[in-house]
């Protein structure tokens, strides 16, 4: 978050503020409010109790992370007009958090679309194989790999740019690359093949 070099910082009329922060405070009050609801419906609900839902409960912790997490630091400093004002080392903690959170958001979403092939293409073999144990394993690997993401920057290499008013992910080529091919283009073509798989399963009837 924040302003690049040599960019200024935009400024908000108390109306445009007022707008603005009713907008992303009623988005961030939903996202907690839907996400809670899955959560706690998958837990106390004994019909959503079953493995395959664990990964509807991964995924609604992650969002609800980013709503509890990054959102609300989001939404102040669009308000300000993207200053930055929460020091360097939350800044860090930021970054690693938003990053962390919204890759497992959509590494869990190529989990799930995994899942529902295997349980379509192997009816017999896939309640035996995908019980608890399974899906918490696969559950595990994918905060793992998204945490991974986040390790570089606090280690030394590709460090996020940080300074008192600025608050930006790193801007190295070698950890864009990385990061962005594990945290959107891998798993959005694993979804996307792995969708089309079951599309041609089940041809559209004409």
């Amino acid at each position: 978050m924040g302003k690049a070099d040599g960019e200024q910082i935009l400024s908000y009329g108390n109306v445009e503020k007022v707008v603005i922060g009713a907008v992303l405070s009623l988005i961030t009050l939903l996202t907690i409010a839907g996400n809670c609801l899955v959560v706690i419906s998958v837990c106390f609900v004994k019909k959503l109790r079953q493995p395959s839902n664990y990964l509807i409960v991964s995924l609604a912790l992650a969002d609800l992370s980013v709503a509890l997490a990054v959102m609300p630091f989001v939404s102040v400093t669009d308000l300000i007009g993207g200053e930055w004002i929460f020091g360097r080392l939350f800044c860090n903690v930021f970054i690693a958090m938003d990053v962390m959170c919204c890759t497992a958001s959509i590494m869990t979403l190529c989990v799930i679309s995994i899942d529902r092939y295997l349980g379509i293409t192997r009816p017999l073999t896939y309640p035996v194989r995908q019980n608890g144990k399974c899906m918490a394993k696969m559950i595990l690997c994918v905060w793992l790999l998204s945490a991974s993401i986040t390790i570089p920057p606090l280690f030394g290499w590709a460090q996020n740019v940080n300074d008192e008013k600025v608050c930006l992910i790193s801007q190295d080529f070698g950890y864009t690359i990385y990061s962005t091919a594990v945290a959107f283009y891998i798993p959005m073509s694993v979804m996307l093949f792995m969708y089309y798989q079951i599309y041609k399963l089940f041809p559209p009837q004409i």
